[in-house]
C-alpha cells in the first residue's frame, strides 16, 4: 500500500499547483487538492499562518500556494550562516523565507518528489531573486544529502503523509549535524480517529489518516535518537459541521468521535550533541595579524558587522584546531574598566560543540583578570544563549558613554539590538 499512497499524494499535489490550488486549503486558497472532500475542512489548518511582514517582496500566488499547518520559519530559531532543510518543500515558500533569515553565508534547501512542485518552486526562487536556496528532487525517507550537512531540519504538514515515518526521522537525525535542530509543523492526533478514516487514501492525502498521536511521535523521535522532544498544540479542529464527501462517509457517532482528534502541532527535538575537548579537538588563543582575513570571514559568515575588527585584531581570541583552521572567534574591545564582548562568530562545521561556550569563558576570565568590572554586549539573536553567563538584559542608555563612544559598532548595531551587562567579580 506504501506506493500506492504516495502516488496519490503526488497526483493531489501535482494537480493542486497545476491548478493554483491547495491541498490543504492553502494561504488564502478557497479549494483543495483533495477535490472537493477535504477543501472545507483544511482550510481551517492553514488560515492566516504568516504575516505581511514575513512575506513581503515573495508574489502573492507563493503565498497562495502554501499547502501546510503551521509556520515552521516562525517558529524555528534560524541564525545567519546555518544550513536548513525543508522536507515537501512544495511551491517554496519556507525555503525562501528561511533562505532570507540565514543569510547570504547560509543555504536552504527544499525537497520533493512532485516535479510540478519543483518547477513552480524554482520559477517562485527566480521572481524572488533569492540565490540561496536550491531545490532537490527526492523522498524524504530517503533524503539526498550527506551526513552532518544541516543544521535545521523544518517541514510543515508533510512527515504525516509518509507511509514510513521511521525511516524520515532516521534520515533527518543522519543529515542534522550534531546538536542540529528538528523543527517541523504536523498534524497530530490527540485520540483515535474511526478506522474507516484511516484506510481512506483521500484522507491520507489530506493529512488526517496518516497522522501520529504525540506519544507516538514523541516515540518515534527517541527511537530515532533524538533528544529534547516538544510537541506544543498550535490549533484544534472542529470538523463538525462539514459535509464533505470524507465525512458523509462517518456516522453522527463518528463524527462526534473526530471532534478534537485533529490537531496542528509545532514538534521540536535535538540531535545530541558532540563535544569538542580544548586542548585535543582545539586550543584557544590570542588572535595575530596573519588572523585578520579569516576572522574577517567567521564573523561576515554569521551575519555581523567587521567594523573595528582590523584596528583591534589583537583584543581578539580564536579558537584554532591542529591544522590552524580558525573555527570560531570572539572579540573584546575596552575602554577604562568597561568591556564590550563582541563578534562572538563559530563556523558552520564547529557549532554545538561547546566551543563558543569555551570562547565566551575565556574572554570574560580575560576580562576579569585584566580589571575590567563590567562587561557589555550589543545582540539582535543571542540574548538567551548569553543568559546562562550571568549577562542580564539593560537599556542601552546604561551602557557607559565612553565605550560606545570608542567603538566602531556604536554607528551600526541598530537601535533594536538588545543591550546586557555583567558585572565580573
Amino acid at each position: 500500500m506504501s506506493e500506492t499512497i504516495r502516488e496519490v499524494v503526488r497526483k493531489k499535489y501535482a494537480n493542486a499547483i497545476t491548478a493554483k490550488k491547495g491541498c490543504c486549503g492553502g494561504a488564502g486558497s478557497r479549494t483543495s487538492c483533495c477535490d472537493t472532500s477535504l477543501s472545507k475542512a483544511t482550510q481551517m489548518i492553514t488560515g492566516n499562518l504568516y504575516s505581511e511582514t514575513e512575506v513581503q517582496g515573495l508574489s502573492t500566488d507563493l503565498v497562495a500556494t502554501s499547502f501546510g499547518c503551521g509556520n515552521p520559519t516562525a517558529l524555528a530559531e534560524l541564525y545567519a550562516g546555518e544550513v536548513v532543510l525543508d522536507l515537501g518543500s512544495g511551491a517554496g515558500l519556507d525555503v525562501l523565507l528561511s533562505a532570507k533569515r540565514v543569510g547570504p553565508y547560509g543555504k536552504a534547501y527544499g525537497l520533493d518528489m512532485t516535479d510540478e512542485m519543483l518547477e513552480e518552486a524554482r520559477q517562485n526562487q527566480q521572481k524572488s531573486g533569492i540565490s540561496n536556496a536550491e531545490f532537490l528532487k527526492g523522498h524524504i525517507e530517503d533524503i539526498p544529502l550527506p551526513d552532518n550537512s544541516v543544521d535545521v531540519i523544518i517541514s510543515n504538514c508533510v512527515i504525516n503523509l509518509s507511509f514510513d515515518k521511521d525511516q524520515v526521522l532516521q534520515e533527518c537525525f543522519r543529515v542534522l549535524k550534531s546538536g542540529g535542530r528538528f523543527a517541523v509543523s504536523d498534524i497530530v492526533l490527540k485520540k483515535a480517529i474511526p478506522s474507516k478514516l484511516q484506510q481512506d487514501l483521500i484522507a491520507w492525502a489530506g493529512c488526517i489518516a496518516g497522522a501520529l498521536s504525540d506519544a507516538e511521535y514523541q516515540g518515534k523521535l527517541q527511537a530515532a535518537g533524538f533528544k529534547n522532544v516538544e510537541i506544543q498544540v498550535t490549533r484544534v479542529y472542529d470538523f463538525a459541521d462539514l459535509h464533505s464527501e470524507l465525512f458523509s462517509q462517518l456516522s453522527k457517532e463518528e463524527l462526534t468521535q473526530l471532534q478534537g482528534a485533529v490537531v496542528s502541532a509545532f514538534i521540536r527535538a535535538r540531535k545530541p550533541s558532540i563535544t569538542a575537548c580544548k586542548g585535543v579537538d582545539y586550543q584557544i588563543r590570542e588572535a595575530t595579524a596573519a588572523d585578520l582575513s579569516k576572522v574577517s570571514q567567521l564573523i561576515v559568515s554569521a551575519g555581523l558587522p567587521t567594523a573595528g575588527v582590523e584596528s583591534s585584531i589583537n583584543n581578539f581570541l580564536v579558537a584554532s584546531n591542529k591544522g590552524n583552521e580558525l573555527l570560531a572567534v570572539i572579540g573584546m574591545e575596552r575602554s577604562g574598566s568597561y568591556g564590550l564582548l563582541r563578534s562572538l562568530a563559530v563556523a558552520s562545521s564547529s557549532r554545538k560543540q561547546g566551543i563558543a561556550a569555551q570562547l565566551v569563558t575565556t574572554a570574560l576570565s580575560k576580562a576579569r583578570s585584566s580589571g575590567i568590572k563590567e562587561v557589555y554586549l550589543l545582540t539582535e539573536t543571542a540574548e538567551k544563549y548569553l543568559k546562562q553567563f550571568g549577562f542580564n538584559k539593560v537599556s542601552r542608555a546604561e551602557v557607559p558613554a565612553s565605550l560606545l563612544n570608542d567603538s566602531a559598532l556604536n554607528s551600526i548595531c541598530p537601535a533594536c539590538s538588545t543591550c546586557m551587562r555583567l558585572e565580573t567579580k
